[in-house]
């Protein structure tokens, strides 16, 4: 497994590169924290983030810009269906056996982007050149034929849902937060931060005590994604009201 720090250097070379040649350059798919990490390090402003579709969360990062540059060139990016075959005597498959069986293939974890899974079919975003081998190679998924085929977007169905909800906390603590918004106690909430579960924009949390700022995205393992979207006041007993996005 290649380290952060490795990572990260890597991702140098290709901005530098872009930088002394005038071209595009694209690092593979990274995961949210190592994005995190990248964004820290890297120059505002000349490079862009994208992994096939807006909401995804393993993305690329392309280092240079049109006006800089003086052309443009999209992310080489492919978006590949997986059919089962066999009909309702097909058995459904989860995105742990999809990985499985591309990563069966020889092909690395960081060609691959996001996966969505919807009982006997499945669609696997992916670097554009390793799509040829999965189209021509992958033939089962489980004990089940798969057909793969290249298509220009991901169904609609596959894209999250949210809805905004409001409430009072004590503080803008992103401990206070979670356990609004999941209903959670707080034993239950500082459980999740001692066993790593929690990530804000990325980046691992093990601080409940973290505040929280506007546009910040909380992860908790085992219960979703929200957006702090800010604060709106406080209320007659003099708790901050807050407003979130929750994604369902």
């Amino acid at each position: 497994m290649v380290s952060l720090s490795e990572k990260l250097r890597r991702l140098k070379e290709l901005e530098n590169r872009s930088f002394e040649r005038g071209v595009f350059t694209f690092s593979d798919f990274l995961s949210p924290t190592s994005l995190y990490e990248a964004t820290t390090v890297l120059k505002t402003g000349e490079y862009t983030l994208f992994g096939g579709v807006d909401f995804a969360e393993r993305k690329m990062i392309r280092f240079g810009s049109k006006d800089e540059l003086g052309y443009e060139e999209p992310f080489p990016i492919s978006i590949l269906q997986m059919v089962l075959q066999g009909g309702k005597f097909a058995s459904t498959i989860s995105h742990r056996d999809v990985l499985g069986a591309v990563l069966n293939l020889g092909i690395e974890r960081q060609k691959l982007g996001d996966i969505f899974v919807n009982g006997n079919f499945a669609y696997v975003i992916v670097d554009k050149t390793v799509a040829e081998l999965i189209k021509k190679e992958l033939k089962t998924i489980g004990r089940n034929n798969v057909v793969v085929n290249e298509v220009d977007s991901l169904p609609s169905q596959f894209a999250p849902s949210k809805r905004e909800l409001q409430f009072s906390v004590a503080s803008n603590r992103v401990d206070a937060v979670l356990c609004k918004a999941y209903s959670l106690s707080r034993e239950e909430g500082v459980s999740l931060f001692e066993k790593g579960f929690v990530a804000i924009n990325g980046k691992p949390c093990t601080s409940p005590s973290k505040s929280l700022k506007e546009d910040d995205v909380v992860t908790a393992r085992g219960y979703g994604k929200l957006v702090f979207e800010g604060e709106g006041g406080l209320s007659k007993k003099g708790k901050l009201y807050v407003k979130i996005s929750l994604f369902t």
